[in-house]
């Protein structure tokens, strides 16, 4: 289907003459109105961001050489599934469209592009993907210049199919060539065939940049690796990211003093296992640790953190280089245990067992005394028996994680473990989930109470949504600090005083 460029209920897009002018046509969308547009549902409070409005900057100093006249203008408003891989592709493809002169918009109802960026490691948000494509082919139908994208892992795992189930979506683009999605809606917009479906199988990879837009000035992701090579039998991330792909420190490097430039003070590391990074490229020219003391050079980068770690890859040399360089490197690691059976690791080709996770556990907290760890927990995996999950109760009750994601296992199509029985009842995983969250929540709280009369060194975020006059930062060890002040606090350094605690955050007053 052709887009038709100016559709009844679509605003006109502006010429690259008004964007260099800075003066839009009259009704037409102001791409600097609104700095907002990018959703994330899958938000959660301990490693996905920060609270307070999308930071970008004014899309109209991007629209230089690059801006074309299909795109700039465009109302665009951008859904992310998943995890932080998913965020940081978002932020890349929404610097992009706003190097090509396109804005963002808070409500998906006034955007003409809407863009779903999917996540295929659990089918509860393959289907809620599904859903909200479902419910688009009314609008489709009404308003034919209204374009529909679906990129990421669900794009790459499911592209064809969600080609013949929705055959009204516009754009499909899959994991492996996300830096193109610029050109490829272009592509749309002069008439391409749709849906323009684009996966490939690439073995190199184009990791794109964060500076153009992000969800907050002070912090930004910066993706090292890509890819899996592990080989979990539950896990579809391998199928749909591909082979492991490491970005040279140099690139990182360049990237990470651009975003200091742009005002970020912490960086997050991104990696499906992180503590591989620089394997591919040579361990004597490239490796976590020398990675991170690279990153602790960089002149005006505050902080500096990494995930996610697993257990059979961390080595001591990283724990003392978290120590040896710790007024940068955080002392905090996402590390997933996902079972305390050693019977249940093995079905899931984990690589490590119960006693290993203990043992790398207690040498970090040996090597590196101030870290925290956050954890991830499957229940109900094939086989698992009430042992079992007792097991995994008990490893929670030994390493007292900071905090811990517990999900339900899902069987996904085209991994290994889909040739193993689903077994366990629907009801006793939904119990286990239940009683494991709730051991993960008392041990939080008791863990936060100890920081009672503490004094915290915070990076302040903003202004909390739910109640402007207090402000929301993170502590050394990423937990959430609330304490009274106003906005312009943003982005800067609080030493606050720890005076209250939940499982979720911690309450205090400036020191």
């Amino acid at each position: 289907m052709k887009h038709e460029k100016n559709a009844p209920n679509s605003p006109a897009a502006p010429t690259l003459a008004q964007l260099a002018a800075g003066t839009p046509p009259p009704n037409a969308f102001d791409p600097v109105a609104e700095a907002r547009g990018l959703e994330t549902p899958d938000k959660d409070p301990d490693l996905c961001g920060p609270e307070g409005e999308v930071y970008a900057p004014d899309p109209l100093a991007l629209a230089g050489a690059r801006a074309h006249p299909l795109i700039a203008g465009t109302a665009v408003h951008l859904v992310t599934f998943g995890c932080q891989m998913n965020k940081y592709d978002s932020e890349m493809v929404a610097g992009l469209l706003n190097e090509r002169g396109a804005g963002f918009v808070e409500d998906p109802a006034e955007a003409q592009l809407l863009i779903f960026n999917t996540c295929s490691v659990r089918g509860h948000a393959e289907d809620r993907v599904y859903g909200r494509l479902g419910a688009l082919k009314a609008r489709k139908r009404r308003d034919p210049g209204f374009l529909i994208a679906v990129m990421g892992c669900m794009a790459q795992k499911e592209g064809e199919h969600i080609a013949k189930r929705f055959p009204f979506v516009d754009l499909i683009v899959g994991t492996r060539q996300l830096h193109e999605f610029g050109q490829l809606l272009t592509r749309v917009r002069e008439g391409a065939k749709t849906p323009l479906v684009a996966i490939e199988e690439k073995p190199d990879v184009q990791f794109g940049e964060t500076v153009a837009r992000r969800e907050s000035k002070e912090l930004a992701y910066l993706t090292v690796t890509r890819g899996c090579n592990k080989r979990c039998t539950y896990c579809v991330v391998p199928y749909t990211r591909g082979p492991e792909v490491s970005r040279p420190v140099a690139e990182i490097l360049s990237e990470a003093r651009r975003l200091v430039d742009d005002g970020v003070a912490e960086i997050m590391l991104l990696g499906q296992t992180i503590d591989t990074y620089g394997y591919d490229l040579g361990r004597d020219k490239a490796n976590l640790p020398l990675l991170l003391k690279e990153l602790h050079d960089v002149k005006g980068l505050e902080r500096v953190r990494f995930i996610t770690s697993h257990p059979e890859e961390c080595q001591a040399d990283l724990w003392r280089t978290m120590h040896d360089l710790g007024d940068k490197v955080m002392p905090f690691i996402h590390m997933p245990a996902q079972a305390g059976s050693d019977a249940v690791l093995r079905r899931m080709a984990r690589g490590y067992t119960r006693a290993r996770y203990l043992e790398v556990v207690a040498e970090a907290r040996k090597l590196c005394p101030e870290i925290e760890i956050a954890s991830d927990w499957i229940v109900g995996f094939s086989g698992e028996s009430d042992a079992d999950f007792a097991q995994s109760l008990s490893l929670l009750d030994e390493v007292r994680p900071q905090s811990s994601y517990v999900f339900k296992y899902s069987v996904r199509e085209g991994t290994p473990a889909q040739r193993l029985p689903d077994d366990v009842p629907e009801d006793i995983k939904k119990e286990r989930h239940r009683v494991l969250s709730e051991r993960q929540e008392q041990i939080a709280l008791e863990k936060n109470r100890e920081r009672i009369g503490v004094v915290e060194r915070v990076l302040v975020q903003g202004p909390s949504k739910t109640d402007p006059g207090r402000l929301t930062g993170r502590s050394r060890t990423h937990r959430l600090v609330h304490f009274a002040g106003g906005p312009e606090w943003a982005g800067r350094f609080a030493d606050v005083k720890i005076t209250g605690a939940t499982a979720l955050s911690l309450t205090g007053e400036r020191a």
